[in-house]
């Protein structure tokens, strides 16, 4: 019996580590440094710093059931970026942020701070494409926002989870 009850706490605690470690593994180390250096005020994305029913639909459609990293290739160069949904060491917000490969580094640039709500942050990527701005959004743009955007790349999209989604493209710098 103790040896059944044991196994069954070794699986339920095995499964959660898993998702635990599903954002840490997908991050190589060189850029986990660079973060550590360039953003000491956060950590790293665990898959735990989403709800749990946002991590069960990832993982029912095909995502490894982290939220908080994503990678495509945003510059054209042909390397692997990374795109990173960072979470406050105090606090419940965070901060993306897009990381471009460079040769043996990381080019790292903040795309907008996340004040509140980090459990419903999620990052992703998309295709090349043209993307427009819906007529939900009825205020005037910010700075830097655009009615219509091309991206020639793949294009960064992060918002919260059942409610927003903001695409960024790289066109002649971040």
């Amino acid at each position: 019996m103790k040896v059944l009850l044991l196994a069954a706490v070794l699986m339920l605690t095995s499964g959660h580590a898993l998702a635990a470690d599903a954002c840490a593994a997908q991050i190589p180390r060189s850029l986990k440094v660079a973060i550590a250096k360039s953003y000491p005020k956060f950590r790293l994305p665990v898959a735990t710093d989403n709800m749990p029913e946002d991590i069960d639909w990832s993982l029912k459609n095909g995502g490894k059931g982290c939220l908080g990293v994503a990678k495509a290739d945003f510059d054209g160069d042909g390397k692997t970026d990374f795109v990173l949904g960072l979470t406050a060491l105090d606090g419940s917000g965070g901060t993306v942020v897009v990381a471009l490969a460079r040769g043996s580094g990381w080019k790292v640039e903040t795309l907008r701070a996340w004040p509140q709500y980090r459990d419903r942050l999620y990052v992703g990527t998309d295709k090349p494409g043209e993307y427009e701005r819906t007529e939900a959004l009825d205020g005037p743009l910010e700075p830097g926002e655009r009615e219509r955007l091309k991206c020639k790349h793949s294009a960064v999209v992060f918002g919260a989870t059942e409610s927003t989604g903001v695409a960024y493209c790289l066109n002649n710098g971040i």
